[in-house]
């Protein structure tokens, strides 16, 4: 692949949540690496969710802006540079540890006066060859694109996501997402979404004693009346009843072994 690119600026950012990604217009491309939390950014008519390990490529020209306030603690990388675009992918997902390390020597070399101006170009061209390697991967394997979505819903399960959401942060319809998801995965989002919430509950009613309502908290649960019709409606039984028959069950199993034992 021949990239025809020229380095202009780099930088690091370390977000609180609140922060809004600042409006501008310039003739430069600007790339952009999310390590942490999830970016809310616009590019002319087209707006984008950039979450963890994800890079997109704006071209210039174009206004860029913030649509939306980060909710959390959200750190990425950015990169401005001059050149085509020409077929590398507008969002990837490529290997987040040499996306890291590119960057970082990037940053080193942008700060360093003795360093030719041309370390800084041609380690923007490594780090774009990344993005092209995981866009050809991409496309080459379909269950990629799904395993994407699994992971991430996974890493956000304890939210009150949505298919919507879902669909919203990949940058794809609604109807298309659920039906590349059902053709791979043999179940919907949704139910995808429920399993992963009903799992993090499991775990917390079984592993800690903490109180029921706190429990509905942590999952993204705006009260507990919700996350009690939720939990009876998949368990059929409700969170306190579920908690009480494993417990029940483990202190029944520990009464028969000591009487076994006294004998």
């Amino acid at each position: 692949m021949n990239l025809d690119v020229g380095f202009a600026a780099a930088g690091h950012i370390k977000a609180d949540a609140g922060w809004l990604h600042p409006s501008n217009n310039t003739d430069t491309n600007e790339l952009l690496f999310c390590v942490r939390g999830e970016l809310y950014i616009g590019a002319g008519f087209k707006r984008y969710t950039v979450g963890a390990g994800t890079a997109v490529i704006l071209p210039g020209g174009v206004r860029r802006y913030g649509y939306r306030e980060c909710t959390e603690e959200t750190e990425f990388f950015w990169v401005h540079f001059r050149g085509e675009i020409g077929t590398l992918p507008q969002r990837s997902k490529p290997d987040e540890e040499r996306m890291i390390a590119l960057f970082s020597d990037l940053l080193l070399y942008a700060r360093m006066p003795d360093y030719p101006y041309d370390a800084c170009t041609c380690t923007l061209k490594l780090i774009l060859y990344e993005i092209a390697r995981a866009g050809a991967s991409d496309s080459e394997s379909p269950n990629a694109r799904i395993y994407a979505i699994c992971k991430w819903i996974r890493e956000n399960g304890t939210k009150p996501l949505k298919v919507s959401d879902v669909a919203a942060h990949f940058n794809y319809n609604e109807d298309y997402i659920t039906r590349i998801f059902k053709k791979h995965y043999s179940a919907g989002i949704k139910a995808y979404i429920d399993e992963v919430r009903l799992k993090r509950i499991r775990e917390l009613l079984l592993s800690t004693d903490m109180k029921i309502k706190d429990i509905a908290a942590v999952c993204g649960f705006d009260d507990s009346k919700s996350f009690q019709k939720f939990f009876k409606y998949h368990e059929g039984m409700t969170a306190a009843a579920y908690r009480e028959l494993y417990f029940g069950s483990k202190r029944s199993a520990s009464k028969v072994s000591r009487k076994a034992t006294e004998k």
